[in-house]
């Protein structure tokens, strides 16, 4: 065994691996790598990739045709808005006589062109030299304190070089590759949501069990609609989403060792950092320590000690144990969200037949 993984953390993935067997959606990704790896991987080498049809790098973004990767889509046209710039970054991005750690470089200073999708082409490129780095690798390695260290201003294509290098040495003692190795983070994330269920909801004839479903599943695009549509808000005003070299995307979900963050901003002009989370089925309680949790790590971790960290709690609405809990935390506030769906009347026939 290595020494430089604990026989713990390769205890859970060796778990994970024989686990995941048993599920019919894994089998299906597993089986699916030949197939896309086929069809992209030589694309995506040197002396092709510099010519790649943007059709063609559209369609590598979409799950139905990557098998693996469902966020990658929302990109596309930032990617693809400068296919000059994006293909002579991709080129530079396979081209094996640099350093990985240089040749990242031009593919961060593409727009939209962030871990996920960079590290998702490496792997397609050379599936037996990179392994995928997104924030569910990410949330796993540091589930199991396997992130590697680095100095604080640390390049993407540093950062990289370092994780991609624990990434190999697991995939070595689980005798898998590093697509199969991608899905066990994938299946082990299953499991990290907070369980707590908000009982504050009675389900009555007025609030039916499919309403409050519905709702839950409303707050799951909720959360991917803020992320697309930020520019849009009113938040967006003051508060830009979290970027960091070669993540544009970093404050999405943003992985840390007690929890994901929904979504993590800092101020325009002032230095302090916004913790977003939804509240979703979790309880008053819950989401209030939950979003305190996180004001104190980011406080320990990722702010400066001039800087503050600021909440807020996202929800259909708010109930009373809610807003009793905020109260007497003034550094976290609270907005609800509405959504609106109508059915309207069409036109009538004569309506429809006049000339």
């Amino acid at each position: 065994m290595s020494g430089t993984i604990s026989a713990d953390a390769l205890g859970r993935l060796r778990a994970a691996k024989a686990a995941m067997q048993k599920d019919g959606d894994i089998r299906e990704i597993l089986e699916s790598r030949d197939s896309v790896v086929d069809r992209y991987g030589p694309q995506f080498q040197p002396g092709q990739i510099e010519q790649i049809d943007e059709k063609v790098l559209r369609s590598f973004l979409l799950i139905e045709n990557n098998k693996h990767w469902s966020g990658l889509f929302r990109q596309s046209n930032r990617i693809c808005a400068d296919m000059t710039a994006t293909r002579a970054a991709l080129a530079a991005l396979v081209d094996e006589s640099r350093p990985i750690e240089e040749r990242t470089r031009p593919a961060t200073e593409i727009k939209g062109l962030g871990k996920g999708i960079i590290t998702a082409i490496l792997l397609v490129a050379y599936p037996n030299k990179y392994g995928v780095w997104n924030n569910t690798s990410e949330s796993g390695l540091i589930d199991l304190d396997l992130m590697p260290d680095w100095p604080r201003g640390a390049s993407f294509g540093v950062r990289y070089a370092a994780i991609n290098g624990v990434l190999n040495e697991l995939a070595r003692e689980l005798e898998v590759d590093l697509w199969t190795l991608d899905t066990i983070w994938w299946y082990l994330s299953g499991d990290k949501e907070e369980t707590e269920v908000d009982s504050e909801t009675p389900l009555t004839a007025d609030s039916p069990t499919g309403q409050v479903a519905a709702r839950f599943a409303i707050e799951r695009h909720l959360h991917d609609y803020l992320f697309d549509n930020w520019s849009q808000l009113e938040l967006s005003r003051d508060w830009d989403i979290y970027v960091r070299d070669g993540e544009p995307d970093a404050g999405y979900e943003f992985p840390t060792p007690i929890g994901r963050i929904d979504l993590l901003a800092k101020h325009k002009h002032e230095s302090k950092w916004l913790v977003i989370e939804l509240k979703r089925d979790k309880s008053s309680d819950a989401v209030v320590g939950q979003i305190l949790r996180y004001i104190g790590w980011i406080s320990a971790h990722l702010a400066q000690p001039s800087e503050t960290v600021e909440g807020l709690v996202i929800a259909a609405r708010g109930e009373d144990k809610l807003h009793y809990a905020l109260s007497a935390v003034p550094s976290v506030s609270f907005k609800s969200y509405e959504v609106e769906f109508r059915l309207k009347d069409g036109p009538s026939f004569d309506e429809f037949s006049r000339p």
